[in-house]
């Protein structure tokens, strides 16, 4: 089942790398964009998690740089889709959430 959203415990564990990488990878990687919460926590969609992947194979199996990485998704036509309307409902009520969680 695919989830809309993913914390960074879900996502280190789906794709088999430390949290510190996965973090990094988002300094590093410019089309790597997560969603922050009020509260900091990150929060990852399906896209994020599929580019993660591809992150992953470009730097283990391609042996590429995380420049290499930019530079290959710059070239490539691999776009980040913009959030829908129901994706950004979703981010509402999950932030609300958290927000009566404190």
């Amino acid at each position: 089942m695919k989830k809309n959203f993913y914390n960074i415990d879900e996502i280190s564990q789906i794709v088999g790398e430390q949290k510190h990488t996965i973090r990094f990878w988002e300094n590093r990687i410019e089309k790597l964009n997560v969603i922050r919460t009020h509260s900091g926590h990150r929060l990852y969609n399906y896209e994020n998690l599929l580019l993660i992947k591809k992150i992953k194979d470009l730097l283990d199996e391609k042996k590429l740089t995380l420049d290499g990485v930019n530079e290959y998704f710059t070239k490539s036509k691999v776009k980040m889709r913009p959030l829908n309307d129901n994706i950004k409902s979703d981010l509402k009520d999950i932030l609300d959430l958290l927000k009566k969680s404190k």
